[in-house]
């Protein structure tokens, strides 16, 4: 499957490649990277919003907290005062001196805690003696109801919902009253008065509002332990709604410190918090809606971006076609009429980069190929005939092969041994080094020329010569150039064999070095001078040398011909040199595969 993709993409000209490839690796991959960035970016910023609003309900719930349990510390501390005990107590009768300065004494104290805290509107005291202190703000209503709650809890802290009373300065007004029964610390069953403390409940709502809310966007809410409201923010939710029994069971159920909750088809983001002291539970639910128009700001940033990038993309597409692909189909041109024979076309250089480099290189090429035809082709054509009639006039290879078999059997049957022998390796030599067309053998074959030149130079010298060929198994069937190896054993036997040592020896070592074979050839002749070692060096490292050096030159020759048949990283080094020899190593690849 996938071939078959790649060969459709291969059919594609160079617009269409062009054009999917920054399609499938520009285009679509910065659209999609683009879409989960701003999905991610806007799941972090409504993250970050959620954790912002719920920090900011933390702290009106800690505020809110803290002047509820100042309220109920004034409660606490007016059952232990000393001079509120005596105040409210029903027997023995306290004169009139006596009464006033208790009366001075606990009106001072509240008139301290209205004044320190704003919230408080009013504080009134009626004692079950006929004892009466109200302080701050004058009320008058029905708080019955309310009161009856708090008969009920026998000193225990009533807070009342939010009710409306009728104040003597302002008009009606909205409270929230905290009412306790003042009982005697000595006879704690034994009730002496009633305190009321009213808090203003558009203070409360506001502190509520502004710790949470922006613009109008949801409802605060606080309810009671029974899911009765307390009171509620000014900002009034759609229809009127008020936490129903529905998202009170969901909040109970506390699975989340947030929830998404869905009235009259608008949704709302829900955070809660619990009060300790009064286990009242407040709840800001936040219009979704509005969460999403603050993040369009930074939507429209991203799709700005976002474009931004795909028209730089588009620019850099009809850029690559202007400057590249045109160019290089206007060159595939301009090669096809070369291909029909036209020698006159040429390409435009109008710039100084590579491919006008290319179009440079590919005019002086037509027209050195226009200058070789007329002027070389006929000499050529000339050359070639002289040539063919040369091989024509040679021996016939099959014939001298015929002739030496015949004389190599002839004298076996003279009994004449060593002959015979050596004519057969003399013939085995002239089938190796035929060139029969084919470049490639194997190294075991390779190894064996190599073997049957030796044989021949060892019956011509003797004893001053000796030769070791070692292959490591499993590497016999190594492809290899034919006259690759032979060339280096002779250059040894002309060039390197030292007079002055009793025995010229040369090893021929095959074996394989992680993923190469190497065949190294090494000698105890005299070596080679340090200059003409660097020369040989520096020439099979740039391939560019004198021919006329022959020991150069066939190193060379057999450089070349490895590196340009298998890769740059094989062919000849010299490994090491000196007066007691030097070493050749060839590099082969250590599997077919590489080659």
């Amino acid at each position: 499957m996938k071939t078959s993709y790649i060969r459709r993409l291969g059919s594609l000209s160079l617009k269409r490649k062009a054009l999917v490839i920054f399609l499938l690796f520009v285009i679509l991959p910065t659209i999609g990277v683009g879409v989960v960035v701003q999905l991610k970016y806007n799941q972090v910023l409504r993250e970050q919003f959620i954790s912002s609003t719920r920090r900011n309900l933390d702290n009106v719930t800690s505020q809110l907290s803290e002047q509820t349990k100042m309220v109920e510390d004034i409660a606490d501390y007016l059952i232990l005062s000393p001079d509120m005990q005596s105040y409210l107590r029903t027997g023995p009768p306290l004169d009139n001196e006596l009464k006033a300065d208790l009366k001075n004494n606990i009106e001072n104290f509240l008139t301290f805690q209205l004044m320190s805290k704003s919230y408080i509107r009013s504080i009134e005291i009626n004692g079950f003696n006929g004892n009466q202190i109200k302080m701050g703000e004058p009320f008058n209503g029905d708080e019955s109801r309310w009161k009856e709650e708090a008969v009920k809890r026998k000193g225990g802290i009533f807070w009342s919902e939010g009710h409306t009373l009728e104040s003597s300065w302002n008009g009606q007004a909205r409270v929230l009253s905290m009412i306790r029964i003042l009982n005697s610390y000595i006879t704690i069953t034994q009730p002496l008065g009633e305190l009321t403390i009213r808090l203003d409940e558009a203070s409360i709502a506001s502190q509520l509002e502004k710790g949470v809310l922006e613009a109008e966007a949801g409802g605060v809410f606080i309810v009671g332990p029974e899911g009765n409201l307390i009171l509620s923010s000014k900002a009034a939710m759609p229809g009127g709604y008020v936490p129903d029994e529905t998202l009170l069971k969901k909040l109970s159920a506390g699975k989340t410190d947030f929830l998404s909750y869905k009235v009259e088809d608008k949704r709302y983001l829900v955070l809660y918090n619990r009060m300790e002291n009064t286990d009242w539970t407040i709840i800001a639910m936040i219009s979704e809606a509005n969460i999403s128009e603050q993040l369009r700001g930074v939507q429209a940033i991203m799709m700005i971006i976002l474009a931004a990038i795909l028209l730089l993309a588009l620019v850099a597409l009809f850029g690559f076609n202007l400057t590249i692909i045109r160019p290089i189909l206007r060159l595939k041109k301009e090669t096809g009429r070369v291909a029909g024979g036209d020698f006159s076309a040429r390409v435009p250089i109008d710039s100084q980069d590579e491919i006008a480099e290319l179009n440079r290189k590919f005019n002086e090429m037509v027209m050195t190929i226009e200058e070789l035809i007329e002027h070389k082709y006929k000499l050529e054509l000339r050359e070639r005939e002289s040539e063919l009639k040369l091989m024509q006039n040679q021996m016939d290879p099959h014939f001298l092969y015929n002739t030496l078999d015949m004389i190599r059997w002839t004298a076996r049957l003279e009994k004449a041994d060593k002959s015979s022998r050596l004519i057969e390796m003399l013939s085995k030599f002239f089938r190796s080094s035929a060139s029969n067309r084919n470049y490639l053998t194997t190294l075991a074959k390779e190894i064996e020329f190599a073997q049957v030149y030796l044989y021949l130079q060892q019956y011509r010298l003797g004893d001053k010569l000796v030769y070791k060929l070692y292959l490591e198994p499993g590497i016999e069937e190594t492809p290899a150039l034919k006259a690759s190896i032979q060339p280096l054993v002779e250059n040894f036997i002309k060039h390197g064999i030292d007079k002055k040592k009793p025995v010229g020896i040369i090893e021929v070592i095959g074996y394989r070095s992680e993923d190469e074979i190497w065949i190294d050839v090494t000698d105890n002749g005299k070596g080679m001078p340090p200059d003409r070692a660097a020369e040989i060096g520096h020439a099979l490292a740039s391939r560019h040398t004198e021919r006329s050096a022959d020991r150069i030159g066939a190193l060379l020759n057999i450089h070349e011909r490895v590196t340009i048949f298998f890769g740059q990283q094989y062919g000849l080094e010299i490994i090491h040199n000196s007066d007691e020899g030097t070493g050749i190593r060839l590099r082969l690849p250590g599997s077919e595969s590489e080659s």
